[in-house]
């Protein structure tokens, strides 16, 4: 192994939605930190061509502040972020430009001070006595090491975790099994006036597939609202069944708009029982949905109006992974807590994407619930019971099976993402391990830096029109 010697106050395992958060907001804090990252840009799935859902509850307050926040802000004002809206299920949304996005986060990691280690991945820590003292990083040098005296695990699957011998969860914890994958993708040349027609005059196609049937979505939402995302095309999809032109475990499709732009992303493939922690059944899944991104255009060209040019105009760099490992944390958030959207002492930041889960065995169906009123998100959740310089962000957070489905959204990735670095760079400057550092300390610094704790700041009036009106056709 190589390794330069010196000592990191905060080494960062994964630079992804809630991994960058993590890092710059630590390194703003004057920690000097280090984020590790597999791929070559940063943002991961923010770059993957899905708009961001759930920034604020279906009762019309933000969620999402701080950092996460400020970065969409610095998108919208150079031309790659709408405004908040509502979309069916009185779900919030910003549609975004997700390779501006990127650079938006490249530059907030820049003028934080924040060094990136990129096409790099973790492999192995060096771990003793609950402490990890040292992360084995795999990259074209061969195998490095990372020294640092606080570590932050945003790699989605508990990676860090895991290797040090933490103690986790996998999946649904009866039996294991995991939600699908899936791949979103964009493609252009779209006539979406055409497509907006079509829907006009075929209601049924703007029918969410779910197995409690909603009314047709109102046309002047779909047209009138920016950045709208919608599901729909299912009796379209039946027809290419039935035909055997079609033959993705999908019964609707997801299309997000961005305003005055021809092209849209597509969410429609999925790959069913799926380890997010296995190489190859990862490489499987890869395949798998890659290929479906054909059968899915072929069957926009051939079945859906205004699709007839369309062409695939960006590619994700890597899979959706909606659930793998769970740690298990000084507490464990559950679906009900998410559902009733309840309130915790410790609470760092609030989270208000849907419980949202899809059916782990036949892929088809999807169990979703809008949470109407955010809901607190323990610091207990961050810190894995065993591993006193660990702290935890995104998807793998301390969660039962139902509530990962809401915590997995990307704007409770960022939430999570912002705290875990923030407890992170307190313990190191402190010298103590992360559980020692009083939830009231961390609350502080979070407030002071922007995020959102409480129920208090409400989204434009304008959206909550827009909310008023979707609701009313659920």
């Amino acid at each position: 192994m190589t390794g330069s010697g010196e000592t990191y106050d905060i080494a960062v395992v994964g630079a992804g939605t809630a991994g960058s958060i993590a890092a710059i907001s630590a390194a703003r804090l004057g920690a000097r930190t280090i984020a590790v990252e597999k791929s070559g840009s940063i943002g991961g799935v923010l770059g993957l061509g899905m708009n961001l859902l759930g920034p604020s509850d279906g009762e019309g307050y933000w969620s999402l502040g701080g950092t996460g926040r400020e970065a969409i802000e610095r998108l919208r004002e150079l031309g790659g972020a709408t405004d908040l809206a509502y979309k069916p299920g009185r779900l919030s949304i910003i549609a975004q430009d997700p390779e501006l996005l990127k650079l938006v986060l490249l530059i907030m990691a820049r003028d934080a001070g924040l060094e990136l280690l990129l096409h790099s991945m973790l492999v192995g820590v060096t771990a003793g006595d609950g402490d990890v003292s040292e992360l084995h990083v795999a990259n074209k040098a061969g195998v490095e090491r990372v020294r640092a005296r606080t570590v932050v695990d945003c790699s989605a699957d508990a990676d860090l975790v895991a290797r040090a011998g933490g103690s986790f969860s996998f999946g649904r914890g009866t039996d294991r099994l995991t939600q699908p994958v899936s791949r979103i993708f964009r493609v252009g040349g779209v006539d979406l006036e055409r497509m907006f027609n079509h829907l006009e005059k075929h209601p049924e196609d703007r029918v969410p597939a779910r197995q409690d049937k909603q009314d047709p979505l109102p046309i002047e939402h779909l047209r009138g609202t920016p950045g709208v995302s919608f599901e729909g095309f299912g009796s379209l999809i039946s027809k290419a069944k039935e035909a055997g032109d079609f033959d993705i475990p999908r019964s609707g499709m997801i299309v997000y708009i961005f305003p005055g732009r021809s092209d849209v992303g597509i969410n429609v493939t999925r790959a069913q029982g799926v380890d997010g922690s296995d190489p190859r059944d990862l490489s499987r899944a890869e395949v798998e949905t890659q290929l479906q991104m054909l059968t899915a255009l072929r069957f926009l060209h051939e079945y859906v109006p205004g699709f007839e040019h369309a062409y695939i105009s960006s590619a994700p760099h890597q899979l959706g992974v909606r659930e793998s490992r769970h740690v298990t944390g000084l507490y464990t958030l559950t679906g009900e807590d998410v559902l009733s959207g309840r309130s915790f002492d410790d609470q760092i930041g609030r989270g208000s994407y849907p419980y949202d889960i899809h059916d782990v065995k036949s892929g088809g169906g999807m169990t979703v619930h809008t949470v109407e009123r955010s809901f607190g998100i323990p610091l207990r959740c961050l810190l894995p019971v065993g591993l006193h310089n660990v702290s935890v962000g995104g998807r793998c957070i301390s969660a039962d099976h139902e509530a990962a489905s809401s915590i997995r959204g990307q704007a409770c990735c960022m939430v999570t993402g912002q705290a875990a670095g923030t407890v992170a760079a307190l313990g190191a400057e402190r010298g103590v391990a992360l559980d020692e550092v009083p939830a009231s300390d961390v609350q502080a610094v979070l407030r002071r830096e922007g995020a959102l704790l409480e129920r208090t700041e409400r989204v434009p009036d304008g959206a909550r029109e827009v909310a008023g009106l979707v609701g009313r056709h659920r």
